[in-house]
């Protein structure tokens, strides 16, 4: 994996630094390496002094691996950005949710699955869904630039449209086929990021923004041989930097165990560590 290809990296770095280091003062006292392997006393000294440091070191390197695989901390256009393990329903702020172009509010495991995130908040975070399809009926009125266009007696919203419930972001996030399947193709994909962001931004409010890993459950991505979940946060977070979207508290990426064990985080993490 390219994560420990990074480690094994930074292993002979600071492996390399610390051996120069000894060198170094072991000059400034008058020795050079060879005069200090000359002495027996000095060389055993020297050499469990080299391996208690080789040890701390991997040691701080592996600990550093792990943190880093649970997520970290960012800033992006000036706002920090956390990026962490978390169930999204237990973490207070503004929840986008992903649904289809239709915002279809069916949970019966054929339109929309009871384990999906959005089958989950009909489920247990919609009271009344008569209220929730009215809201979502009104927000078609409404003057916006991604507005829905009809399609055979059905409103189909642009890709990246949201449409605001209590702590929720509905999200315009797939296409829905006759089959109903969901999907959407790799520059679909990001335009959607892009369209989600404006459209964050136009409705926030100000509120912490708490987002899921955006594709990485069941819908189809076209295009592609393999699902990537690491490129897809990679998109998200470069997608959010292009768009110069400042949000007042921050967002914070919750991803499942399942989603985070199958990231590499060391890699996003060189790659964001210092922000963009």
């Amino acid at each position: 994996m390219k994560s420990w290809k990074i480690i094994i990296k930074k292993s002979l770095y600071y492996s390399f630094a610390i051996v120069t280091g000894i060198s170094t003062i072991a000059s400034i006292l008058g020795y050079s390496l060879k005069d200090l392997f000359k002495n027996h006393e000095i060389m055993k000294s020297s050499l469990t002094l080299i391996i208690a440091f080789l040890i701390v070191s991997s040691i701080i390197i592996l600990i550093q691996f792990v943190l880093n695989h649970k997520g970290f901390t960012t800033i992006i256009n000036g706002k920090e950005i956390t990026i962490r393990n978390a169930n999204i329903f237990t973490v207070p702020g503004l929840k986008v949710i992903p649904f289809n172009e239709r915002f279809d509010t069916k949970v019966d495991d054929i339109v929309i699955s009871h384990d999906s995130l959005n089958g989950i908040m009909i489920d247990k975070y919609v009271t009344d869904v008569d209220d929730l399809n009215n809201v979502i009926k009104i927000a078609a009125s409404e003057k916006v630039e991604l507005s829905p266009i009809k399609k055979k007696n059905l409103l189909i919203y642009p890709l990246g449209r949201i449409i605001k419930y209590h702590d929720f972001l509905m999200l315009a996030m797939s296409h829905f086929d006759n089959q109903n399947q969901a999907h959407i193709n790799a520059n679909e994909y990001e335009s959607m990021l892009t369209n989600m962001w404006s459209e964050i931004r136009r409705v926030y409010a100000g509120k912490k923004i708490i987002i899921p890993l955006i594709g990485s459950g069941i819908t189809t991505m076209t295009g592609i041989k393999e699902k990537n979940n690491t490129m897809l946060l990679k998109c998200m977070l470069c997608t959010l930097k292009r768009s110069g979207f400042q949000p007042k508290n921050g967002i914070t990426i919750v991803l499942t165990d399942e989603v985070i064990n199958s990231i590499d985080m060391v890699k996003i993490k060189e790659e964001f560590k210092n922000g963009i």
